[in-house]
């Protein structure tokens, strides 16, 4: 087990490093605040230094945010920018058009001078909507144009307040709220402090039914957003479909098989696969050695199979198989003899593992939902428990139990809340590679875990099925 946990944590550590370095270069959420101003300025030969600055957001009822950006500088260039109207709203524009920055295509975009303040004013269209109870979620700071935004302030602090007569309900963890507004002070640092998981609500008051349309509406926009990757699932439950299918039509004849049989059943289509792509690989890859070639090849498949769910799989679900099965043989054989060892295994292996993987689809919705951003731990373990599936499907359906139409259930559809557990909206993705093939070396893993486990169950069930005729 503790190799197992090991194991786990050495897959999520990678995972995260390889997340976290392909990350693209954080946005500036107050593009005027920030060094790009002072570089600009200095392309167009105006010397400027800031010496603080400040942005107020302003969200109406239709969603709009008006911003206003207000930086004081400091430098020779003062001047000029004050007196010649066209550089300074040049020199404003660029700052956008050059792109890492919050709002690259800035609407009604306006600069002044007051002093030695530049104000930059303009809108955001859609960066709230109103959701049940009336309640305003501010979901641009979460996930916006269809990808995940990550941002350091720039400004010495942000203010954003909501649509007239409404007050904070919900704001992140690092934001100071008042009755209309929350407030973010800023960092020198180029991190994360608005936070990618951030949602502001303003509802019209803060008693018990704004608080649940403020959870509901959360919890809405997050499922809408994780129902964008379900056609993910399309795949693993394809595989899990057809092995179904197979082992109900060849179940006889696989467990005639002997267990080196099996075994290459399970592992020499994969094996064929792998080599296939090795040669691949070899033969139209680049003009390197063969020996790099083929390594390059292992290194990509360990990758693969840690990075796709496979492992997990594997590494946590195989034991649990295994301890299920032997479960289950200690079970028949301690009422061998009697007429009771059907309901014996009923009631101590089949219900509670019934019940466990009931609970899965219990707490779905809360994962749906994104709530507390636990998602992550529940896909993790969405990974791990469908090959326990397989035993009780061959002892149901030898059985003909009421069960046996639950368990068929839950397998064909068990990839759904692995999808939308690891969902990368709110969790941590810990399943990389194309969305449509995602989950396919995970489908295949649990699918050759599956096939052994269900001849398993199926002969351990033979002796009392031919006992009772």
């Amino acid at each position: 087990m503790a190799l197992a946990t090991a194991l786990v944590g050495v897959i999520l550590l990678s995972v995260a490093g390889a997340s976290v370095s392909a990350r693209p270069p954080p946005q500036a959420v107050c593009g005027a605040c920030s060094d790009t101003l002072v570089e600009t300025a200095a392309d167009s030969g105006v010397d400027i230094s800031i010496v603080a600055s400040s942005l107020f957001v302003r969200i109406d009822e239709s969603g709009t945010g008006h911003w206003t950006a207000r930086v004081r500088l400091t430098g020779r260039g003062v001047d000029p920018l004050r007196e010649n109207h066209s550089l300074r709203d040049h020199i404003v524009k660029q700052v956008h058009d050059r792109g890492y920055v919050a709002i690259e295509e800035p609407r009604s975009l306006t600069t002044s001078m007051n002093g030695e303040t530049l104000i930059v004013e303009y809108e955001v269209p859609g960066m709230a909507h109103e959701s049940v109870g009336g309640v305003s979620v501010v979901d641009f700071f979460y996930w916006h144009g269809g990808e995940a935004r990550w941002f350091y302030l720039a400004a010495d602090s942000m203010t954003m307040q909501g649509p007239p007569g409404t007050v904070v309900s919900h704001a992140p963890a690092d934001a100071t709220t008042a009755d209309h507004a929350v407030t973010w002070e800023g960092s020198d640092e180029q991190y994360d402090p608005l936070g990618v998981r951030s949602h502001v609500v303003f509802a019209p008051d803060d008693g018990v039914v704004s608080s649940v349309a403020t959870t509901l509406g959360i919890g809405i926009d997050v499922a809408q957003l994780k129902a964008q990757d379900l056609v993910a699932a399309a795949a693993p439950l394809a595989i899990l479909a057809v092995v179904v299918a197979l082992l109900w039509r060849f179940e006889s004849r696989l467990t005639e098989l002997s267990r080196s049989q099996l075994i290459a059943l399970v592992v020499g289509p994969l094996a064929a696969v792998g080599l296939t792509a090795a040669t691949v690989e070899t033969l139209v890859g680049a003009p390197d050695p063969v020996t790099d070639q083929l390594g390059d090849f292992l290194f990509y498949l360990i990758v693969v199979v840690a990075a796709t769910g496979a492992g997990p799989a594997l590494a946590l679900g195989g034991p649990l198989v295994v301890g299920q099965i032997l479960l289950a043989r200690r079970l028949l054989e301690g009422e061998s003899g009697t007429t009771n060892s059907r309901e014996t295994i009923t009631r101590l292996l089949l219900r509670p593992t019934a019940v466990v993987l009931a609970g899965q689809w219990l707490f779905f919705p809360a994962a749906a939902a994104g709530a507390a951003g636990d998602d992550a731990v529940y896909g993790l373990v969405s990974l791990v428990l469908p090959p326990l599936y397989f035993v009780p499907l061959a002892l149901t359906r030898q059985g003909e139990t009421p069960l046996r139409l639950a368990f068929v259930a839950g397998l064909l559809f068990s990839p759904i809340p692995v999808v939308v557990g690891l969902a990368p909206h709110t969790a941590t993705t810990l399943v990389s590679g194309p969305l449509a093939l995602r989950y396919v070396p995970w489908g295949l893993a649990v699918a050759a875990m599956g096939l052994l486990a269900y001849v398993a169950g199926s002969r351990l069930v033979a002796p009392e099925r031919a006992r009772t005729g």
